[in-house]
């Protein structure tokens, strides 16, 4: 166990933010992943749902989670949990947030890592949405 904290996590700069994935699903058992986030103003994801829980704690600044079209703004320290199917934005309330993000049960971080690998055709929200949709993200709207 004390080994899975030895390797370096990658990390996956896309559509604006920076994301460490601390420990992913492999490292966990399938049990939980965790990422952690820094994503300035004006930047954030579209709403979304996805058939895994979320749960948010922000480090730095406001994120504010949008559930179901409402403002739901979480501050430093406070954490919020986001279950399996509701919809969710996830977006800096001000010019910066960093926040982890713990999904269960593990796997996120496939989303991430398939972004980062289809760099080239994120500037076409056509392509990226085909991305996160084969991931187990679904665009809500």
């Amino acid at each position: 166990m004390f080994g899975l904290f030895q390797k370096k996590p990658e990390v996956c700069n896309v559509l604006g933010d920076a994301i460490t994935l601390r420990l992913t699903a492999e490292q966990t058992n399938g049990k939980y992943s965790v990422a952690e986030f820094a994503t300035p103003g004006g930047v954030g994801q579209p709403p979304h749902t996805h058939a895994w829980d979320e749960t948010y704690l922000v480090l730095e600044g406001e994120l504010n989670l949008n559930i179901n079209g409402q403002p739901t703004v979480v501050g430093t320290g406070g954490c919020y949990q986001v279950k399996a199917g509701v919809v969710h934005a996830p977006t800096p309330n001000g010019d910066f947030c960093r926040y982890v993000m713990v999904g269960q049960p593990g796997g996120v971080e496939s989303v991430f890592k398939s972004l980062k690998a289809n760099e080239k055709d994120l500037n076409d929200m056509g392509k990226v949405v085909e991305i996160v949709t084969k991931e187990g993200v679904n665009i809500a709207g």
